[in-house]
């Protein structure tokens, strides 16, 4: 792994006419007030560490309202190469974010992208603030990849919607006219490799405190990808069999319910 990153928001989308995916109930209003706002002691906490498994274990110590109890080196933003070496020891999925590169001055993780990976890869989401008061975005993973979005605002922080369609328009390549961007693109990419669809409506996972219906937003378009891509797989087979995949899959419990789920789709 490398912590050098390339991250470029001079290169326009890919998709010539991008229509932005809403869904119902969600605020694509909300934008945060600051960046870097500690109010919550979690998300001051938080902020800027990098393991997504340490992370995880800061969060279950706040449900018990233990944070207080929060060993200092759990809680450091940069872990040694001695101390990640220890932790992929205990298992590789510790090793996830752990590589991600250092934080410039004044920058900050403001979401993230987390793999169901051997390693539980993550894709960091970042803003800096210049010392003219004006905000820069990146996307930098651990493995020197190179990310193509469009300008973004710079006077205050992105709204969900903002950071939703700058999410979806991502590319990792400067050519790729897939029409998926960082919410997806690596779901599909093993789908295409073989992977059953679904076992991957989870494999993707974003994330951010500050905007707390990102995660909502994601995890419904997952859901709606596998569904479709699922649907589209079992064309022109018997609807029983279909019926049967549904319960074998854990996508339904009874034939009932598999039976009203087709329905539900049109099908």
């Amino acid at each position: 792994m490398s912590n050098t990153n390339k991250s470029t928001s001079d290169t326009p989308t890919s998709i010539s006419e991008f229509t932005p995916k809403r869904f119902p109930g969600i605020d694509y209003t909300q934008r945060p007030q600051s960046y870097w706002d500690d109010t919550s002691v979690l998300h001051a906490t938080l902020r800027n560490v990098k393991g997504e498994n340490r992370r995880r274990l800061i969060r279950d110590f706040h449900s018990l309202e233990q944070l207080d109890q929060v060993e200092p080196g759990l809680a450091k933003d940069t872990l040694t190469t001695p101390e990640r070496e220890s932790l992929g020891r205990i298992h590789p999925t510790f090793l996830g974010g752990e590589y991600l590169p250092d934080y410039q001055t004044a920058e900050t993780e403001i979401a993230r992208i987390v793999l169901d990976s051997t390693l539980r890869d993550v894709i960091s989401l970042r803003a800096r603030r210049t010392k003219t008061g004006l905000l820069r975005y990146s996307i930098v993973d651990e493995y020197e990849g190179e990310f193509f979005y469009p300008k973004l605002p710079t006077r205050d922080p992105l709204t969900l919607g903002q950071i939703v369609d700058w999410i979806d328009q991502t590319r990792i390549e400067a050519n790729s006219d897939d029409g998926y961007g960082l919410g997806l693109i690596y779901t599909v990419s093993n789908f295409t490799e073989g992977e059953d669809v679904h076992r991957l409506e989870n494999f993707t996972k974003v994330e951010s405190d500050l905007y707390p219906e990102l995660s909502q937003h994601y995890a419904r378009l997952s859901s709606e990808w596998a569904v479709t891509t699922f649907l589209e797989s079992k064309e022109g087979e018997d609807r029983e069999e279909v019926i049967r995949c549904l319960i074998k899959i854990e996508w339904a419990d009874n034939e009932a319910e598999a039976d009203a789920f087709l329905k539900h789709h049109g099908r």
